[in-house]
């Protein structure tokens, strides 16, 4: 008789959620903030802003990274 063969469905993929975030501090410029492994395996972006205890606009957003 012949050997089963099993197949997975599942997708194979390695993401990570980073999160970023710009401000009066860092210029505006967009600095990593945070990075963990994330079960997401498509691209994706979660954004907001919000002002500091003095007025200042502050950008924050994180976002699914894929290799």
């Amino acid at each position: 008789m012949g050997a089963l063969t099993f197949i997975s469905c599942k997708k194979e993929c390695r993401c990570d959620a980073v999160s970023y975030e710009s401000n009066v501090e860092n210029s505006y410029s967009w600095t990593e903030t945070n990075r963990l492994k994330s079960d997401a395996c498509e691209a994706d972006l979660v954004s907001s802003t919000f002002l500091d205890s003095q007025g200042n606009i502050s950008y924050v957003k994180t976002m699914i990274e894929c290799e």
